[in-house]
């Protein structure tokens, strides 16, 4: 009997298994959507809202700010999804386009099993049960802040869950026409299948996934930092090794 109830208790508290992305995007597109509150944190223009339909509930971040002369715009939030989904990553949240009060906006899935954001980590000084998985995962966040020309990343918008995944959000401020790479210093290691799908990333590809959010100069700029990008790799892979600065860790496609 203690040991049926032991296991009842155990199988309460672990957190369940996230639904589909596809799942997560019906969701977030057919709910029913209250008005919210604005987040004190964060971009202009942000709120937390609920979401309900069938019975199921589930916040959502949501944006709808559109302010060219400060490139921050909502549309960016759905093209580094977008992006991210080519590259075969898999840390940035779900995230649609719908309306909201009349206003076009970015609806992304609420992380709402987080553990802790990387600015409270770092300012507690916890250290990851796996410090090698976690490097790679953030590795992974710099290369990609790199090809967005994210220069917005703050430690407040990388989320924690409580399975150690880590989690990229707010994208707004990114994809400007930049042709450098912001911090160059950032090109230290990089996972092998990212590092294939951008040398194959190319315009045809960026012009159907992104188009409808990105202009064609934001669009050019994304394949001149990808160059870049490659470039600065393959040196580094000259000089250190390739077991050095390429590695496996996000799921094979």
């Amino acid at each position: 009997m203690v040991a049926g109830y032991a296991c009842l208790l155990l199988t309460a508290l672990l957190a369940p298994p996230p639904p589909t992305e596809a799942a997560q995007a019906e969701f977030l597109r057919q709910a029913q959507a209250n008005a919210g509150k604005k987040l004190s944190e964060g971009v202009t223009e942000s709120r937390r809202v609920t979401l309900k339909l069938g019975g199921i509930r589930h916040d959502a971040h949501v944006q709808t700010v559109e302010d060219p002369a400060d490139n921050d715009s909502y549309r960016y939030n759905l093209a580094a999804f977008a992006l991210g989904d080519v590259l075969g990553m898999n840390s940035i949240p779900t995230t649609v386009q719908r309306e909201f009060q009349g206003r076009p906006a970015s609806f992304t899935w609420w992380i709402d099993d987080t553990l802790m954001s990387e600015k409270t980590r770092l300012a507690k000084a916890v250290k990851p049960p796996d410090t090698k998985a976690w490097n790679q995962q953030v590795y992974v966040m710099k290369v990609f802040d790199l090809l967005i020309h994210n220069v917005d990343r703050n430690m407040g918008n990388v989320i924690i869950d409580k399975r150690w995944k880590l989690w990229m959000i707010y994208h707004s401020r990114a994809f400007q026409t930049a042709h450098v790479l912001h911090d160059p210093e950032d090109v230290l290691r990089c996972d092998r299948g990212l590092f294939a799908r951008l040398r194959q990333l190319d315009a045809a590809t960026l012009q159907s996934k992104l188009s409808t959010w990105l202009t064609a100069d934001q669009l050019s700029a994304i394949l001149i930092r990808r160059d870049l990008l490659v470039k600065a790799f393959e040196a580094r892979i000259a000089e250190k090794g390739e077991t050095q600065v390429l590695y496996d860790h996000l799921p094979a496609r």
